[in-house]
C-alpha cells in the first residue's frame, strides 16, 4: 500500500498525512481542518517552532507564507499560535 505524503507549509519536507497538523482558513479565520474546504499542513517541528520563538525573518517570511494559504492579509500567525497552544 503506498503512503500519502503531504507537504509542511513551513519548511516543504514531505510527511505521513497522519503526522501533519491540519488546517485552513475560512471567513477571514484560521481554524482546524473540520472535513470541508481547501486545507494545508503543518509539521511537529515547524509547529513547536512556531509555538516558541521565530526570529523576526522567520516571522515575517510565516506571515507571507499564511497570506498567501488563505489569500488575505490577516494576522494569521496570531491565530496559528493560539490554535497550536489549544490543540497541546
Amino acid at each position: 500500500m503506498k503512503k500519502i505524503l503531504r507537504t509542511c507549509i513551513v519548511c516543504r519536507k514531505k510527511f505521513e498525512q497522519k503526522e501533519l497538523l491540519r488546517f485552513k482558513c475560512e471567513n477571514e479565520k484560521l481554524v482546524q481542518y473540520n472535513n470541508y474546504g481547501r486545507s494545508f499542513y503543518i509539521c511537529e517541528t515547524c509547529s513547536k517552532q512556531i509555538q516558541t520563538d521565530l526570529k523576526v525573518k522567520d516571522l515575517k517570511r510565516l506571515e507571507k507564507i499564511l497570506n498567501k494559504e488563505c489569500k488575505s492579509k490577516n494576522n494569521f500567525v496570531t491565530q496559528l499560535k493560539e490554535i497550536l497552544t489549544d490543540v497541546r
